[in-house]
């Protein structure tokens, strides 16, 4: 590389730099659902907590419940802004969540369907790609 080069590299990085900090703090690497999520339900006495990973294993917790999945989310969202994710069930230790459920065990998959705020620091889980069935939301506390 000639100095002329690096000179205009560095003059670059220069210029966009303030453009860049101005933006804010970096994202997250890689989709917008990694990160750890809570959800505090039934009047602050109950806490959901799913920690979705890089390696697309999540981690959860709820009520008693200690839960570890896999999962698969597609890259980008529908029309309406919705996310599929489909996760399976790896480990779980038969205790139930703070709805008073169990899960079904290792292989029980479920869809679901995430929303994100235009911050991205809150998500709503529905059941389908529509607002009528969600729970949250959930926040971001990474």
């Amino acid at each position: 590389m000639t100095r002329l080069h690096k000179f205009l590299f560095i003059s670059s990085l220069m210029a966009v730099s303030p453009l860049l900090y101005a933006a804010g703090p970096a994202v997250l690497p890689g989709h917008p659902l990694v990160g750890t999520w809570t959800w505090t339900l039934f009047g602050g006495s109950c806490t959901e907590t799913f920690q979705y990973r890089q390696n697309n294993v999540m981690l959860g917790t709820s009520g008693q419940e200690v839960v570890e999945k896999t999962y698969a989310v597609s890259a980008l969202p529908d029309g309406q802004g919705f996310y599929r994710l489909v996760e399976t069930v790896l480990r779980q230790n038969d205790k139930k969540d703070c709805s008073g459920t169990l899960l079904d065990g290792p292989g029980d998959e479920s869809t679901r369907f995430v929303q994100f705020s235009p911050a991205r620091d809150k998500l709503l889980m529905c059941q389908s790609a529509s607002l009528a069935a969600c729970f949250g939301p959930l926040k971001r506390s990474d």
